[in-house]
């Protein structure tokens, strides 16, 4: 009996990518005018990136903007995973948690105290715990913090130029990084600034996924200003499918990082 033909290109398929944009970051709308501030705004980009391929929308917490709000407003919008930076310095605990996002991301370096009540008080909500990672010694304390848990690990790598204080953004750096976080974790990778491009690309190439937005770079080009975050994700989302790796729909997204609905 002959057996049964197989499909080449199945075969060869590469994992898609998960694209997630950063709005809006800790910069002051007065400096940057195009820049998403307040429930509404945010909401408008953030279905304009959808638009053109992301899945996941970052958001962190400012002090002219209520949490809770903005994330209803992106729900009330577009169907994106919405994940919010919880850190220790922001709004209170309890208020992130109960925001209506279905992921938090925490600093590696949060105080223990602040980690053990952010997780404690996810796994009661059902919400999922990402983890913030800036230097490659971080890497080596998320490898501890995540050897007993039983769900998927994913990790936000943050990178920067040379002049930063954590990790260099360049492809040598990034591989390092990846062969130290815990074994089968995913990891999206965020290039600051200039590194932005090189990183989204360095990143393509190890398989893993990327954010771009606002919150990381104002420059689309040198000299030439960020029009909107639609933009970054359209660029980032090009390059995917030149690369094979096709953005992913947001319900695969969910099932990647254990999340129902």
């Amino acid at each position: 009996m002959t057996a049964p033909a197989t499909d080449p290109a199945s075969s060869r398929a590469r994992p898609g990518t998960i694209i997630t944009v950063a709005v809006t970051g800790a910069h002051a709308k007065a400096d940057v005018p195009a820049l998403p501030v307040g429930s509404e705004e945010v909401a408008a980009a953030a279905a304009s990136c959808a638009r053109v391929g992301a899945s996941v929308i970052d958001l962190e917490p400012r002090h002219d903007t209520s949490v809770p709000d903005v994330v209803a407003a992106v729900h009330n919008r577009t169907d994106l995973v919405v994940r919010v930076a919880a850190y220790a310095r922001s709004e209170t605990l309890s208020t992130l948690l109960d925001s209506g996002a279905e992921v938090l991301t925490c600093p590696v370096d949060a105080p223990e105290d602040f980690v053990a009540a952010l997780r404690e008080g996810a796994r009661t909500r059902g919400i999922a715990v990402h983890h913030e990672v800036r230097t490659l010694e971080q890497l080596e304390t998320l490898r501890a913090r995540c050897a007993a848990e039983t769900g998927p690990v994913h990790a936000v790598l943050v990178f920067g130029s040379a002049t930063d204080s954590g990790m260099h953004g360049d492809p040598e750096t990034l591989s390092r990084a990846v062969a130290r976080l815990p074994e089968g974790a995913g990891y999206t990778v965020t290039g600051l600034d200039d590194t932005a491009v090189p990183m989204l690309l360095a990143t393509l190439a190890t398989n893993g996924h990327v954010r771009v937005g606002m919150a990381d770079t104002l420059e689309y080009s040198p000299g030439e200003p960020v029009r909107d975050n639609a933009q970054l994700v359209a660029r980032a989302a090009g390059v995917a499918k030149i690369a094979q790796r096709l953005p992913l729909a947001v319900s695969h997204v969910r099932g990647l990082f254990g999340l129902s609905g």
